[in-house]
């Protein structure tokens, strides 16, 4: 027989629903309205700025490896390997062939004509509203045959206005080394002179 002066178990009651609603007050609303344009102001150009570095490290990257390869070709196949560097109005642009030194050329739309007897390889095109550039202080880099050493020494600038800037510096042996003109690029050294 249960004993009757002890009370019957109860569930525990759920608090009711207009203690724990709450919803946000016009005040709150005008000042996250307030906020939210500052944040963005200051979080959309860091946003650009990055990207535009970002585009200027991969630019260098590619080249990077397309003057390594041009060098690994040459030796591995035993003929020449040419990179021509043209730079304009409209952009700017580099192409990997073999065959005759004079063989390719790339105009300032981007357009590559290319000899008989030239073979390209790889034609790299960055049109100016891109705002990434490529400019290099020679028109052409020859890697030879023997031993992949290159013609003429030359430095090839990677760069965008407000952005990063790149530097790759063809030594006469072929090898390839970066920095960085301004100090820019990060992990880059700053280049010397």
């Amino acid at each position: 027989m249960p004993d009757e002066s002890s009370p019957e178990p109860t569930l525990p009651q759920a608090p009711h629903p207009s203690h724990h609603l709450r919803g946000l007050s016009l005040i709150e609303v005008c000042v996250v309205c307030l906020i939210l344009p500052v944040l963005l102001s200051q979080a959309i150009p860091s946003m650009q700025r990055l990207r535009l570095g970002q585009h200027v490290r991969g630019t260098a990257q590619t080249l990077m490896t397309d003057l390594q390869q041009a060098r690994s070709v040459a030796v591995i196949q035993g003929k020449a390997v040419h990179m021509r560097f043209n730079a304009g109005d409209g952009g700017s642009c580099y192409i990997v062939y073999s065959g005759p030194s004079d063989g390719c050329h790339c105009d300032n739309a981007g357009q590559t004509r290319c000899t008989d007897a030239a073979a390209l390889a790889k034609v790299e095109w960055l049109p100016a509203k891109q705002a990434t550039t490529i400019r290099a202080n020679v028109e052409k880099l020859s890697f030879q045959a023997r031993q992949g050493a290159v013609t003429s020494t030359g430095s090839i600038d990677i760069a965008a206005p407000g952005g990063p800037s790149i530097r790759h510096i063809v030594a006469i042996t072929g090898r390839v080394r970066s920095c960085s003109p301004d100090g820019s690029a990060g992990r880059l050294p700053r280049c010397a002179g």
